[in-house]
């Protein structure tokens, strides 16, 4: 037969003249090409989003919510808050619906954010450094200067549910303990609900005779009656005494029956 060639090589492909079009299909099926560009080059700002938003934040740029407590005011960015906190979240929605709804002008103007039960304004500014997480480089720990500071912590913490904050709050309550900051300590776990916490001071209390007759002589006792009330249950525990008051003394207490007569006499 007849053949019809393309190109003048023998490396091309001749086909017959009498090829079908479904015999040359193949021909325009898509080819797989590949192109090597080489590597890419790095991504500079590759994982830098949190330390972008930090300086962002620490240079005041394009803030748009206001926090303010005991005359100081704290500025933020509420897609941060919003997304660190689902109570923020909600606190948020609601006061820009209520602008809104209030045809409030709202270019430039931030949302604000009124802290009335916070005394130690301190406190505002560590709650936003556990949201915007350290600086680069940073070595600087959790450490509130007071009690007060650390219970308006607390106070925050539960407020907009904030679990790694308070968590660092309840670390700090179980630091540098003494006779001297128990109480307020002890207190402040009550104020908060802080059940594990609480047990664990009153572990080291009752481990230490010597501080527990400090407490003892300490007129500041009476005002947290509920602990007091636990010390003394966790010392009658050491001392053998039953819990149940009606329980009958067993044998291998001697002597209680006979005061007990005698109390009764």
């Amino acid at each position: 037969k007849a053949l019809k060639c393309f190109g003048s090589t023998p490396r091309l492909l001749c086909l017959p003249t009498s090829a079908s079009p479904s015999s040359l299909a193949w021909m325009a099926a898509p080819m797989e090409l590949t192109v090597d560009l080489g590597p890419f080059p790095d991504d500079t700002n590759q994982g830098k989003i949190l330390s972008g938003l930090r300086t962002l934040w620490e240079q005041g740029d394009f803030c748009d919510v206001q926090l303010i407590a005991a005359g100081q005011t704290f500025k933020a960015h509420a897609s941060v808050l919003a997304a660190a906190s689902g109570a923020f979240h909600d606190l948020l929605v609601r006061l820009g619906t209520e602008r809104g709804a209030a045809a409030l002008p709202q270019e430039h103007m931030p949302l604000t954010i009124q802290l009335d039960e916070v005394s130690h304004p301190e406190s505002i500014q560590a709650m936003l450094e556990c949201v915007y997480g350290p600086a680069s480089g940073s070595t600087a720990s959790f450490s509130p200067t007071t009690e007060g500071m650390n219970r308006d912590i607390l106070r925050l913490a539960q407020r907009f549910q904030m679990p790694q904050l308070e968590a660092k709050a309840c670390h700090w309550l179980t630091l540098g303990l003494s006779t001297a900051n128990v109480l307020e300590r002890l207190a402040a776990c009550e104020e908060f609900g802080l059940t594990s916490v609480r047990e664990k001071i009153l572990e080291q209390l009752t481990a230490n005779p010597g501080a527990l007759f400090v407490l003892a002589n300490d007129p500041e006792v009476i005002n947290v009656p509920i602990v007091l009330r636990d010390l003394l249950v966790r010392v009658l525990r050491l001392l053998g005494c039953p819990e149940d008051p009606n329980a009958v003394p067993s044998k291998g207490q001697p002597g209680q029956g006979k005061r007990a007569k005698k109390a009764g006499a």
